[in-house]
């Protein structure tokens, strides 16, 4: 697998800002800041520094050389990966894409947004040559919402970008729903 250049360079800006996280002057990366909502059940502190964890270790692990899937079970944290899917075999997986598509709309749309994603699923969105965002910044609430929302925003490299494994990488961590601020 090779790493572009425009990769590598958004992953090191992206290693800063989790220790540095930038003030409203620094010049935007990427095509510009996407920004989402994550609700929480009062454990916003939680939710926050375990996906921040999740990210860190994607970061530092995705080069020279991406991790096996075996390696990342043993290194990615367990309240985080005990919250994905089962890995579903590839009858499985039809079966269950069958079975979807007799559904009516409606219902086929409410289970695609509240699906739990496999490991494997959610790792192959965040592999180099197919992640689409990184890590901008986050921001705590104040006030009646403090412990249950905060706002996080990410630099994305094309627009529009696909969020699903960022959505997937919230709820894996506890939140309740995450909502672009474009859909509100």
């Amino acid at each position: 697998m090779v790493i572009n250049s425009e990769y590598m360079r958004q992953l090191l800006l992206e290693r800063e800002r989790f220790d540095n996280p930038p003030d409203y002057t620094v010049k935007i990366t990427g095509v510009g800041i996407a920004r989402f909502v994550i609700r929480c059940n009062n454990n916003v502190n939680e939710v926050l520094n375990l996906a921040k964890r999740v990210l860190v270790i994607v970061n530092y692990n995705s080069e020279p050389t991406w991790p096996s899937f075996e390696q990342w079970l043993k290194i990615l944290p367990d309240e985080f990966i005990n919250n994905c899917a089962p890995e579903l075999s590839k009858s499985e997986s039809e079966e269950k894409i069958a079975y979807r598509r007799t559904l009516p709309w409606e219902k086929q749309v409410s289970l695609e947004k509240n699906k739990k994603w496999s490991l494997g699923n959610w790792l192959a969105w965040l592999e180099p040559d197919t992640r689409e965002w990184f890590w901008w910044n986050a921001h705590k609430f104040d006030g009646e919402i403090e412990n249950t929302h905060f706002l996080v925003e990410v630099t994305a490299l094309d627009d529009p970008f696909s969020s699903g494994a960022l959505k997937w990488l919230f709820k894996a961590c506890g939140a309740i729903d995450v909502i672009s601020t474009d859909d509100l």
